[in-house]
């Protein structure tokens, strides 16, 4: 009888966690996060609102994220008038201070880049977001739902021009 009670329990769900932690995925409302800008400020979803958003989780220690940081360099210059368009390039390191050092030595225009540079080195948004693997890249429509979600980099593959057509087609909704 007691395990009868048991197998009643456990199918209907009482002894199993309240809440397991999934992937966000296409589709999906962007979960409230924010990170910290390199000099001032927060990103978060009130900035965003409106605005088709590309939020990129790379690192200085992953060697994919920085050649990839600099494929969007090229690719998000056609977006750079656009006052409805945001991009967020969310630094993991522990220090801030490491990926500014990085983008003012490795990138054509800095000074526009730093513009982008956020700091998440408690890796609060990316749990929030659930990024297990760098790069990882999510464009956001302009009602704040997650478009496209690219995991990963490899020269060649062309995903940076994929996320900038991506982001065109928002763009012109």
């Amino acid at each position: 009888m007691r395990w009868k009670l048991l197998t009643s329990l456990l199918f209907a769900g009482t002894l199993l966690p309240v809440h397991s932690a999934q992937a966000v995925v296409s589709g999906d409302v962007l979960p409230a996060i924010s990170v910290k800008h390199h000099e001032a400020g927060q990103l978060d979803q009130a900035k965003l609102s409106g605005k088709v958003t590309v939020i990129n989780f790379w690192a200085t220690w992953c060697a994919a994220c920085k050649v990839e940081l600099k494929e969007m360099e090229e690719q998000f210059k056609v977006f750079s008038d656009e006052k409805d368009f945001h991009v967020a390039y969310v630094s993991l390191d522990k220090d801030p201070a490491k990926a500014v050092d990085w983008f003012k030595g490795n990138l054509k225009d800095p000074t526009e880049m730093l513009k982008s540079l956020y700091s998440d080195a408690g890796f609060l948004a990316a749990e929030s977001l659930k990024v297990e693997s760098f790069p990882m890249t999510f464009v956001i429509d302009q009602n704040g739902k997650i478009a496209k979600i690219h995991e990963g980099f490899k020269e060649g593959e062309n995903s940076t021009e994929e996320i900038a057509k991506a982001v065109a087609a928002l763009l012109r909704n």
